[in-house]
């Protein structure tokens, strides 16, 4: 065997490194500076500027702008001598300045241009301008979607938690709801709405009973998938160790199924707020649904915007709260599978 000189391996070398594309890599301090230079241009465009369309508090938008601006600076500030902070603001960087981006393109478009007029587009200071002067009506139009979605969540989990729980354990409790969770369930609730607002004497508890139903589906069946499978040997374990039905039922199954209770508790969330949307639109005389209704048919387009844009915001929180709690209830799965 033959071996080859090294002056021809590291000229080998060079060449692949040669044609090898090349790798741009990214930079935090330059991301962070490009973020910020673009929440200034913002704020600058937005207050100097002249505006095409009708003027809707374009001072009190840059100023914002501005506002934001100057966090950035106070954030990378204490950046420079924490660690942690340091870490945040390297992994947001990237979105501040994409929204910075965004934020900069909308206001040009609409209120510095006049490429995009109202009434189907807004600029984000009427946006603002609506938050303001209908700030106490959207509040309380999120608080009772708010109130509505709590109370249909709880009711749609805990009855699935239960209805999971009796048909995992139990065969013969499996044998006579199976058949009602295979016709019942797949049922979107928007489907039934006509007959939700005949059967229940408000509209407010038929829209209760849609969420719930949207919630209780996937949680009863996926925590039923849960609890059936959990490991036989855990409950032999228990039971030679003299534990009771009521020990093996809330100490061994449904630990063991709170992977596949989570997996359910998201799914419902999901459906629930779907379930929430069409509900307020169609039945419920308060809400963000029946705002944005209310305010599409007097074609209030900003206002309509807003209310979706809190919309949004309530369930990402909604989303975001119920991971935090899985990641609390199984932080002992952390080290056994990706998340």
């Amino acid at each position: 065997m033959t071996t080859a000189p090294a002056e021809t391996v590291a000229a080998d070398a060079e060449r692949e490194a040669a044609t090898r594309p090349a790798v741009v890599r990214y930079s935090p301090t330059l991301g962070f500076v490009t973020a910020w230079s673009l929440w200034v241009l913002t704020a600058a465009v937005t207050l100097v500027v002249p505006d095409r369309l009708t003027a809707a508090a374009p001072t009190a938008a840059g100023i914002l702008f501005a506002t934001i601006a100057f966090g950035l600076t106070a954030w990378a500030a204490v950046a420079y001598r924490s660690r942690a902070v340091t870490v945040r603001l390297r992994h947001w960087t990237p979105w501040l300045g994409v929204l910075a981006a965004w934020i900069l393109v909308w206001e040009y478009s609409t209120a510095k241009s006049g490429w995009l007029v109202p009434p189907h587009f807004a600029s984000p200071q009427q946006m603002l301008l609506v938050f303001w002067e209908d700030g106490g009506l959207l509040l309380s139009c999120t608080w009772h979607s708010l109130l509505l979605l709590a109370t249909g969540f709880t009711l749609g989990a805990v009855g699935g938690l239960l209805t999971g729980i009796a048909t995992g354990w139990s065969k013969s409790v499996a044998y006579w709801s199976h058949p009602i969770l295979l016709t019942l369930g797949p049922v979107p609730p928007a489907t039934i709405l006509p007959v939700v607002f005949i059967l229940f004497p408000s509209t407010y508890l038929g829209s209760v009973f849609m969420v719930a139903l949207g919630v209780w589906f996937p949680v009863s069946f996926l925590t039923r998938v849960g609890v059936s499978g959990v490991a036989r040997g855990y409950f032999d374990v228990a039971q030679t160790l003299g534990a009771s039905n009521r020990f093996l039922i809330w100490r061994v199954a449904v630990p063991g199924a709170l992977p596949s209770i989570f997996t359910g508790l998201f799914m419902g969330l999901c459906a629930s707020l779907t379930a929430l949307a069409v509900a307020e639109l169609l039945g419920v005389k308060n809400g963000l649904g029946w705002y944005i209704q209310w305010t599409k048919g007097w074609a209030a387009y900003p206002r309509m915007y807003a209310a979706i844009v809190i919309m949004i915001a309530v369930c990402a929180t909604a989303i975001v709260g119920l991971l935090r709690l899985r990641n609390r209830a199984l932080a002992w799965q952390k080290d056994l599978v990706r998340w």
